[in-house]
C-alpha cells in the first residue's frame, strides 16, 4: 500500500482505495486502480483489464501487443462503471494510481471530471512518459485540476 502524507484525509482514503482496486487487475506487469468520487461518495471504480465477457486467462497477458490493444484502462473502466449504474461524472474527482494516458485524459475531459489525483508524471516509466505528458497537457488546457502526489514507485510498473 502507498505511504504518503496528504493534508486531506479524504484524498488519502481514496488513494488507498485506488491502490486496493489496482490489486484486482489480472495483468502481471502493470496494475492500475482508479476510484471516481462525487462529494465523498464513490460512484465508480476500475482497474486495467480485458473487456467484460472476454476471458482473462493468464496466457493472454503474455502477448504484450495483443494485451495493449484490448486492455481497458482503469480510468475508462471507472467512468464506464459509473455510467452503467447511472452515476453522474460531471464535477467528480478521479483518483488513480498511475498518471492518465492521452486517451484516458480525453475520456476524463469528456466525462466532465474536474479534478484528478495521481502520482507525479515525472516519476512515470520512461516508455510511457511522453504519452502521459500529452494527456496532462490536454487536461490542463481543458481546465482540469491535477493534484500530483509523491508516491513510491511500484516495482510492477516496470515489467
Amino acid at each position: 500500500m502507498f505511504k504518503f502524507k496528504l493534508s486531506d484525509k479524504w484524498d488519502r482514503r481514496f488513494m488507498e482505495m485506488a491502490e486496493l482496486v489496482s490489486s484486482w487487475s489480472k495483468d502481471p506487469g502493470t496494475k492500475v486502480g482508479c476510484v471516481l468520487v462525487d462529494d465523498r461518495r464513490i460512484i465508480g471504480t476500475g482497474y486495467n483489464g480485458l473487456p467484460q465477457g472476454v476471458s482473462d486467462l493468464s496466457e493472454r497477458f503474455e502477448d504484450r501487443e495483443w494485451k495493449l490493444a484490448v486492455t481497458v484502462h482503469a480510468e475508462v473502466n471507472a467512468i464506464l462503471n459509473a455510467g452503467k449504474h447511472g452515476a453522474k461524472t460531471e464535477c467528480a474527482t478521479l483518483y488513480t494510481t498511475f498518471p492518465p494516458c492521452s486517451h484516458c485524459s480525453s475520456a476524463i475531459i469528456q466525462a466532465g471530471i474536474t479534478r484528478i489525483v495521481c502520482p507525479f508524471y515525472s516519476k512515470a516509466p520512461e516508455r510511457w512518459r511522453d504519452n502521459f505528458l500529452l494527456g496532462k497537457s490536454l487536461l490542463i488546457e481543458a481546465g482540469i485540476h491535477i493534484t500530483e502526489l509523491c508516491l513510491p514507485q511500484k516495482t510492477d510498473y516496470h515489467q
